[in-house]
């Protein structure tokens, strides 16, 4: 499994020279100008603080406006007159560097941005909000615990957070989906749940767990629980309900070998695969009409419970993975969603006023850079971070789960 990870990663990396190829990228990556009316999309996830206040300096160095969702909107709409050299800046999950970090560098700097909450995934937590990086300055040890939150068991904003984000004016909520979930799509076991997948942001990529009548989230998701093949929960695969005692097998064997311990043990993938070995797994698979049912409440819930709690119209969504069915795209303007960004939109380099507004395309933060301006980067550069990157990352994922 670790070496799959590696080889994946190592794929990953021709992703940019390939849709350099297929024109996925605007012209401006490649050192080109930025026409009239063209608005790029820029998507983050957390906020690095050094890499985020570079990034920003350069768009106030050059006279970059950022645009809210709602002015964004506008302008697809035509109803809107832009500045020339105008940006959007999106954050999808709604990690809590948005506020620990980001927020103090916006009010900075002038800038604002759009950010992607993911209602089920986050808890109340009334009483002193966690200090920002501003507060922690001069502090080591603070500074150290604001920029680790990520990494363990708190890392998205708090609804007090956002309470406190909103009352800035610098920060639009809109929809990530009421729970960013996969589901499985069939029989096949990928892998297992480990303690490694209840930290940080790994919950984000277990599949969603059956579990009388409801579902639970990664965090909740038993000890020894088989992961099967998955897909978000936004896609057109129908979702497949396992056996629920083929995983009772598995977690009572994880607890009987002592729980977190069981997994310190060399081959304990192969000890739970051992025990699937030769057994049906059983399972059924959902109805179109009980996916249609899942996503509707997926998109319908996540849109009240942000609307009630920060009084913001949330007519906006960004989909998981940035993938989207059929079905998913349909119920999204049932349920009163103007607008749906993506990532890269094959044949969209931007979005432009006219465009498909279910589908907007957005590329990622380490193009910022490049827009024309002085002190602008080059691309070999980008591609170089990026690269040594995703080799790091991959070699960090094999040797702790070596």
């Amino acid at each position: 499994m670790p070496y799959k990870r590696l080889i994946g990663q190592a794929g990953e990396m021709w992703e940019v020279p390939r849709d350099l190829l297929l024109g996925r990228y605007p012209e401006f990556i490649t050192g080109g100008p930025l026409p009239q009316g063209h608005v790029p999309v820029f998507c983050f996830h957390g906020a690095e603080p050094e890499s985020f206040t570079r990034k920003l300096q350069y768009l106030s160095d050059n006279g970059y406006a950022t645009l809210s969702a709602s002015e964004y909107f506008q302008h697809l709409m035509g109803t809107r007159h832009v500045p020339q050299r105008s940006v959007v800046l999106t954050f999808d999950d709604g990690r809590c560097s948005v506020r620990t970090v980001a927020e103090p560098l916006m009010r900075r700097y002038g800038m604002k941005a759009v950010v992607f909450l993911i209602p089920a995934r986050m808890v109340s937590r009334p009483g002193p909000l966690p200090p920002t990086r501003d507060d922690a300055s001069g502090k080591r040890d603070a500074t150290v615990n604001v920029l680790d939150r990520e990494k363990g068991d708190d890392p998205f904003l708090t609804w007090e957070e956002v309470d406190a984000l909103a009352r800035t004016g610098l920060f639009d909520f809109q929809s990530h989906t009421l729970s960013h979930g996969r589901v499985h799509t069939g029989p096949q076991v990928v892998d297992f749940m480990h303690p490694a997948l209840r930290r940080g942001f790994a919950p984000l990529d277990v599949p969603l767990i059956r579990d009388d009548g409801g579902d639970l989230l990664g965090p909740r998701v038993p000890l020894g629980a088989p992961l099967f093949r998955s897909a978000p929960r936004a896609s057109e695969a129908l979702r497949y309900f396992e056996d629920p005692d083929v995983r009772a097998a598995c977690v009572r064997a994880v607890a009987a070998e002592g729980g977190d311990v069981f997994f310190t043990k060399n081959g304990w993938r192969r000890s739970l695969k051992a025990l699937l070995n030769g057994r049906s797994l059983g399972g059924r698979y959902e109805t179109p009409e009980e996916r249609a049912m899942a996503i509707r409440d997926e998109l319908r819930l996540a849109k009240s419970l942000i609307e009630e709690r920060t009084g913001q119209e949330v007519v906006h969504l960004c989909y998981p993975w940035h993938v989207a069915g059929p079905t998913a795209r349909r119920i999204a303007r049932e349920t009163g969603h103007r607008t749906s960004f993506c990532g890269k939109v094959p044949g969209v380099p931007i979005t432009l006023p006219g465009g498909d507004l279910q589908a907007i395309a957005r590329i990622g933060e380490d193009y910022v850079e490049l827009l024309p301006g002085r002190g602008r980067g080059n691309l070999g550069s980008i591609l170089k971070m990026k690269w040594q990157r995703r080799v790091a990352a991959a070699a960090h994922h094999v040797g702790r789960e070596r």
